[in-house]
């Protein structure tokens, strides 16, 4: 059997090295727009900043690959899916058929209806040739503005803070981290973030970049100016399925896929950030594994094996400040205890949402001594309801909640 995988993100290449795992036998061939082998992401602002070379960020050696014999085609693109041939098309014009097909063709940045927009200046940051691009142009720039105040954003902010240039983050919302903190930790973040001498405007919709030619700032719509000669734009991503619906695979906002994560088309299975399951674009990198492994599951044929979501789980450094939210952290509706504790002097803002007695939610900003053990007492549903109220004191030790 022939598995064909388009996209070497950590859906295609986790699904690849499941199938390898599952089945010896079953021909693996990965085709990926890129010329660069699977990288880890969420490192490209390092590799903006200047603290790692493109290799370094590199998932697997060439030997990796070889041992378990998957061939990786790098820079050639698939211009077609032909289901009824159970072929796609390179952009070479060749025909690959396939028996078992993986959409994993990711995301692309979201660039926002913002006049001035296609100037000279003006990046989004997705790949390690954009990270190379930026660096570049900033070399004799002296202040960048970041239009979006997410995980990226952010991260790349302390990337070009780095290379010296003075920084403003615009954010559309009244806070940063929409997705990942409540206003409490939002607002704790902002003056952590303005002590590092990065600017932040909030409630700031972009109107358009001025310059003639290069970038000169920004207007908002409320006629602010924002100074500065470069802007990165950091506003979100959507689903690269425009192949998929030239092929009559459901299309969303992304391609449709069941628990079995396969389209409406036999043979054909799709996962990561192209993916829509229950009306929801998960976008982050631990739902692309668990898709991942359950497509290349049901792939060898497993059909016992099924996605039902992922606890959203994200953990990094944001402007130098170790920031983990897990699951539910801006709780809707009734039933649920939020549990806070902030330590303004040393930098920590904790917060836990629990649900009938069980935790559903965590924020862990300045502080990851209790990440490991609150994850796990969420991810086995765990009941805590007898410690409530001593959940994040400082003398209690989530580890003897767990079994």
């Amino acid at each position: 059997m022939r598995v064909v995988i388009i996209g070497n993100g950590p859906a295609g290449i986790t699904a690849a090295k499941t199938i390898r795992e599952r089945d010896s036998e079953i021909e693996i061939e990965i085709y990926a727009e890129e010329k660069h082998p699977y990288y880890f992401r969420p490192k490209l602002p390092d590799l903006l900043g200047g603290t790692v070379k493109p290799s370094e960020i590199y998932a697997y050696s060439e030997a990796w690959y070889r041992q378990r014999n998957i061939e990786v085609h790098l820079g050639i693109s698939v211009t077609q899916i032909v289901p009824s041939d159970k072929g796609v098309v390179l952009e070479t014009g060749e025909s690959v058929r396939y028996d078992k097909l993986l959409l994993a063709t990711g995301s692309h940045c979201f660039v926002p209806p913002i006049q001035g927009a296609d100037k000279s200046g003006v990046f989004t940051l997705r790949t390690i040739d954009d990270a190379v691009a930026i660096k570049e142009y900033a070399k004799d720039k002296k202040r960048a503005i970041v239009i979006g105040g997410g995980l990226l954003g952010l991260e790349t902010s302390r990337a070009l803070r780095s290379l010296g240039l003075e920084i403003t983050v615009v954010e559309f919302l009244p806070r940063l981290l929409p997705r990942q903190l409540d206003e409490e930790g939002a607002s704790f973040l902002k003056t952590k973030m303005e002590e590092m001498s990065i600017q932040v405007v909030l409630d700031a919709e972009s109107d358009e970049i001025l310059g003639e030619g290069g970038v000169a700032g920004l207007l908002l719509k409320d006629e602010r100016i924002v100074n500065g000669d470069v802007v990165l734009i950091s506003a979100g991503v959507r689903a690269n399925a425009e192949i998929a619906r030239r092929a009559g695979i459901a299309v969303n906002k992304g391609v449709v896929v069941d628990e079995h994560m396969k389209t409406n088309i036999d043979d054909i299975y799709a996962a990561g950030d192209v993916t829509e399951f229950q009306e929801r674009l998960w976008g982050i990198i631990p739902a692309a594994v668990d898709q991942a492994k359950v497509a290349a599951a049901n792939i060898v044929g497993q059909d016992e094996v099924e996605y039902t979501g992922t606890v959203p789980y994200t953990t990094l450094k944001v402007v130098g400040v170790d920031l983990t939210s897990i699951g539910i952290v801006k709780p809707e509706g009734e039933g649920f205890k939020e549990i806070r504790k902030t330590k303004p002097r040393e930098g920590i803002y904790k917060k836990l949402v629990l649900q009938d007695g069980y935790i559903v939610g965590a924020i862990f900003l300045g502080d990851r001594a209790d990440v490991t053990p609150a994850n796990k007492i969420i991810n086995e549903k765990i009941n805590v309801a007898k410690y409530a109220n001593r959940l994040l004191d400082d003398d209690f030790d989530l580890r003897i909640l767990i079994p």
